[in-house]
């Protein structure tokens, strides 16, 4: 948890709205909404209620009407899909309130939104929620309305959350100026993980590439991903490529596969 976040825990509502208002101001942008915090995460003790304040703030140049709805998100397709409160496993939205659910901010103004979660007894591990605030734009004869939204992503953990994870499968195929590797990447543990690494190729025991995997790849509690890197084009002969994966554990996991070109 991060050292401001974790300051904020166990803090009273008037702290905690006292230090998010003292965030930098957002610089002015197309979007008229900003949100504080966009990404929180705090200890929820099982059986028991947590609430904290979102602030959420107009920076456009009028009154806006704005919608607040809690939701589940899944990007295991690698894109984003939204999906109705508690639809998924470590999903803390069924548990959740926001309140108001929707008011007016003139321009310029901030409004506090409630966040209130009930974590259940049984709960450990981190749960996450997501607070979408989408602005109605009011409808005018012979035009139209464009609607804006922000989110608040909360992580609520009951006890401790630990990370874990294995590699699920490595394969390769060629590519256009080169080889693709891909890599499968499970997460075990009870927390997020961001999730990075590298494929080693050998032949005969000798390295012929080094392929980086793109860092920083997001991996939800209880989900996988499949990260792929390419790199170099490899001449005929039998290979062995060696993924291993960083995903914040006190140890990598690696997966192996062989593979025969042409």
């Amino acid at each position: 948890m991060r050292a401001w976040m974790r300051g904020l825990v166990g803090a009273g509502s008037a702290a905690i709205v006292a230090a998010l208002a003292s965030l930098p101001q957002p610089a002015a942008a197309d979007l008229s909404l900003d949100v504080t915090p966009a990404q929180y995460e705090f200890q929820a003790t099982a059986g028991t209620q947590t609430t904290f304040p979102i602030m959420v703030r107009n920076v456009g140049a009028g009154t806006v009407h704005v919608v607040a709805t809690l939701i589940d998100m899944d990007t295991s397709a690698g894109g984003a899909r939204f999906l109705p409160p508690g639809s998924k496993k470590f999903s803390s939205s069924r548990w959740s309130l926001i309140n108001p659910r929707e008011f007016d901010i003139p321009a310029n103004g901030v409004q506090q939104v409630r966040y209130t979660v009930s974590m259940p007894a049984t709960a450990h591990g981190e749960y996450t929620a997501f607070v979408f605030f989408t602005t109605r734009p009011p409808r005018k004869p012979g035009g139209f309305g464009i609607a804006e939204s922000v989110a608040s992503k909360l992580y609520a953990v009951a006890g401790d959350a630990v990370p874990g994870g294995a590699v699920d499968s490595v394969s390769t195929l060629p590519a256009t100026s080169g080889r693709d590797y891909s890599v499968k990447f499970l997460n075990t543990g009870s927390m997020h993980e961001y999730v990075g690494g590298v494929v080693n190729v050998t032949k005969d025991g000798a390295p012929v590439d080094h392929v980086m995997l793109p860092g920083k790849r997001l991996v939800p509690r209880g989900e996988a991903a499949t990260i792929t890197a390419e790199g170099k084009k490899l001449p005929a002969g039998t290979y062995s490529a060696v993924a291993i994966v960083d995903y914040g554990g006190t140890a990598r996991v690696a997966g192996k596969t062989t593979f025969v070109v042409q």
